[in-house]
């Protein structure tokens, strides 16, 4: 699912966070300008996770 230019296909994750997560995530996001999904996935390579480099960039257009 999704538009992934060269990692392949990609698929829908959705999980269930305590409300207090969700909030540091998205004061994380205001703070570093990366988007939720980029935090994420930097936290899941971090943790030994394979993720594509390119996916580690922010999909939003340039302002």
């Amino acid at each position: 699912m999704g538009n992934a230019k060269n990692s392949g296909p990609e698929e829908t994750l959705q999980i269930t966070i305590p409300v207090v997560t969700k909030k540091s995530l998205r004061m994380r996001s205001a703070v570093s300008g990366d988007t939720m999904r980029v935090i994420v996935l930097k936290a899941l390579s971090k943790a030994g996770i394979r993720v594509p480099d390119d996916e580690l960039l922010d999909r939003r257009k340039p302002k």
